[in-house]
């Protein structure tokens, strides 16, 4: 497999080989894209010029062109069939809506207008049709509306967790994403009556499906308890793979119009170093460098160590650094996460995972002799535990988030020593790196309890369970708090383009740590608040193309041979099935 970095067009008729090569990478990115017919540019959003608009990028010149203007989020662009047009969601309106792209004079005009958000907009074949979601959360519908504009019409009867859809070549079938299962499913549905195959079982992540146009196939995003690769899928019998494997994150592919040829986006996100600011000298020291690729960090108690994260070949490792010696050594857990220390400086909870193929778990690992004890095993209703987990000051309890449904998540207490858990939120909405305060009497956290899919910080106690905010909620992106013993609130934000340190006294006032630098995440305050260890991130968006996917060499080349039919004769289906056999399980009802 050759990997070619750089622009330059579709490999000609010459190249019959497969290739995977990076066209373009964006710091600026904003996770999406998606390829001409004609194979000769692709559409993106970034941020680059501050507000998120739509770039395009021409893969012979290696070039990008601005296509939008504006201070709304200009995202999620997909191309008419004849290349002539974009559909793609704006909030420029207000809210997200559906508006359309001329290329030839930059035109841009509104396609719908609800009092709800619409998003994930797809072209029909013929170009007469776009296909969209729409709806309040959980009773969200896939819609379909005329291209010219008109009254948009429900393909779905029944709301609920509606991901995202793209036709089939055949103008009357969608094949859409949803959560209904608790966690992705893709679906073949009828546009016109409604009928529902499901695609894939719904125990993945499996989300932004496309059909090839020129065989029985579905490539989607796929993830596992990690990162998503781009798996591809024949609707025949089932039979499916990875296109590539990397440590990062591959999302949303999209075809060229021959259907030999896939286009995808990497999210590259990666630990860039941990250094540690000084609130009395406002000094900022360099600890651990970028080669390591280090992620979340935290004190010992006495201040003179710190844990970490260390990622290496797509694996996560914990070490311990003497900050008076500048030596680091293994802590012999496995693959490990998130650590944080106890009072007592005994042990680490963390997350664990014991094998690549299992879940991860919360964890608490002896210091002096690495033994790991996993706790939430056998816990089948706990999931989705990769995340921060925080110790109480006394030592006998810990805070994490548990996911219950797709984009909800609840805080859990683990009192060490009878191994009970206690639900400390139990609702709908999506509850994020807890941590108790100094005195260990409340939690703080980050949610979207504040509504409109918008992040706020928020401080519960754990006698009353009363919450009340702390910070927002708006749309300023904010992340991970941390209380301090003076009150102080510790947290990142994103004010323009990038997350930046953010200190926020108790009266409400506050201010960017300038010193410590862009790219920070994951401020953890020592045990007097004197002192932050933080990690430095770098974030890019790459964008991928794999050529001539059905070639011999391809990864995807099983996929390549003709269905079988039941007589055990070749049948070669030149346009896609309608779907496997349907599941005997309506799984999108829980």
């Amino acid at each position: 497999m050759k990997r070619i970095a750089g622009g330059g067009g579709i490999a000609g008729a010459g190249v019959k080989g497969f290739r995977l090569r990076r066209l373009a990478a964006d710091p600026n990115g904003s996770g999406d894209g998606a390829i001409a017919p004609d194979g000769t540019r692709f559409v993106a959003s970034s941020k680059r010029n501050g507000s998120v608009n739509l770039w395009f990028f021409d893969l012979s010149s290696g070039k990008w062109q601005q296509g939008t203007w504006g201070t709304g989020d200009d995202i999620e662009a997909q191309w008419s069939p004849d290349g002539r047009q974009l559909t793609f969601t704006s909030s420029r309106g207000g809210h997200k809506a559906i508006w359309l792209y001329r290329l030839s004079d930059g035109q841009v005009r509104q396609l719908t207008s609800a009092d709800h958000e619409e998003e994930y907009p797809s072209w029909s074949p013929d170009g007469s049709t776009v296909a969209f979601v729409g709806g309040s959360w959980g009773r969200r519908h896939f819609l379909v509306v005329p291209a010219t504009g008109g009254t948009p019409r429900p393909v779905t009867t029944n709301p609920g967790r509606a991901g995202a859809c793209s036709w089939a070549p055949d103008g009357r079938w969608l094949v859409c994403h949803s959560y209904d299962t608790g966690a992705g499913a893709v679906w073949l549905l009828d546009s016109q009556t409604a009928e529902a195959i499901q695609v894939t079982d719904g125990s993945s992540w499996d989300y932004k499906p496309t059909i090839c146009p020129t065989r029985p196939a579905v490539a989607f995003s796929r993830s596992n308890e990690g990162r998503s690769v781009i798996w591809v899928q024949r609707l025949g019998d089932g039979t499916g793979g990875p296109l590539v494997v990397t440590g990062a994150d591959d999302r949303w592919p999209t075809w060229t119009r021959d259907g030999n040829h896939l286009f995808f986006h990497r999210l590259v996100d990666e630990g860039a170093g941990i250094a540690v600011w000084d609130r009395r000298t406002r000094v900022v020291r360099d600890l651990v460098p970028a080669e390591h690729k280090p992620r979340y960090a935290s004190f010992a108690p006495d201040g003179r160590r710190i844990v970490y994260g260390t990622e290496a070949g797509g694996r996560s490792r914990l070490r311990i650094l003497n900050l008076d010696t500048g030596t680091s050594q293994p802590l012999p857990a496995g693959e490990a996460a998130f650590p944080t220390w106890s009072p007592d400086g005994r042990t680490i909870a963390c997350t664990v995972r014991p094998d690549p193929s299992s879940r991860w778990e919360i964890a608490t690992v002896d210091v002096s002799s690495g033994q790991v004890q996993l706790w939430t095993t056998g816990r089948t209703d706990l999931r989705g535990l990769h995340a921060p987990v925080s110790f109480a000051p006394d030592g006998r309890r810990l805070v994490f988030r548990s996911e219950t449904e797709p984009f909800e998540a609840n805080l859990l207490v683990l009192d060490l020593n009878s191994g009970r858990f206690t639900n400390l939120t139990e609702d709908s909405w999506w509850d994020e790196a807890p941590s108790f305060s100094p005195d260990g009497r409340s939690v703080i956290f980050m949610s979207t309890r504040g509504g409109d899919w918008t992040w706020g910080f928020y401080r519960i106690d754990l006698d009353s369970k009363e919450i009340v905010t702390v910070a927002g909620p708006d749309y300023i992106e904010r992340n991970n708090p941390q209380l301090t013993v003076d009150g102080r609130v510790l947290s990142t934000m994103v004010a323009s383009k990038v997350e930046e340190l953010y200190e926020q006294l108790p009266d409400g006032a506050g201010r960017v740590v300038t010193e410590a630098g862009p790219a920070v995440r994951y401020p953890v305050p020592s045990a007097d608040g004197e002192q932050v260890v933080f990690t430095r991130t770098r974030t890019t968006v790459e964008y991928w193309l794999a050529e001539n996917v059905w070639a011999a060499d391809s990864p995807l080349a099983p996929l390549a041979r003709p269905l079988v039919a039941e007589a055990g004769t070749p049948q070669v289906i030149d346009q896609p099935p309608l779907g496997p056999v349907r599941s005997p399980v309506d799984t999108r009802r829980r």
